[in-house]
């Protein structure tokens, strides 16, 4: 892009940024505003949209500075141990419910609250 060319999208930019700013802070539906502006509504959210890629552009480099201080760390778990039997089995109309052996105190007492209110 040559600078004359560089220079006159720059100040179209400015300018609709500032037409954006003042819709939005006048309280008016958009099409409202257009219409009192004598803007179209295509011209409106042609140029949103391109000073919104322009702002998401300029966000870039610091997204990617941001991710380049991300580290993983390696946590190792205990092994799994397979639960394969049936503690207990609870029959209800239209459903069956398992509780298998290693199952947490926590998640029996939250399934069993929740048929408590279900029955």
């Amino acid at each position: 892009m040559d600078k004359v060319t560089y220079v006159k999208t720059k100040y179209r930019q400015d300018q609709w940024e500032k037409l954006i700013a003042e819709c939005q802070s006048s309280g008016l539906q958009v099409d409202e505003w257009c219409e009192k502006s004598q803007i179209s509504r295509h011209a409106y959210y042609y140029w949103l949209r391109k000073i919104r890629l322009k702002g998401c552009e300029s966000m870039l480099p610091a997204l990617a500075e941001q991710n380049k201080s991300i580290a993983f760390a390696k946590i190792e778990l205990p092994a799994h141990q397979s639960a394969s039997s049936t503690a207990i089995t609870i029959h209800l109309s239209g459903a069956t419910l398992e509780v298998r052996d290693g199952a947490g105190q926590q998640t029996i007492e939250s399934v069993l609250l929740a048929l408590k209110k279900i029955c």
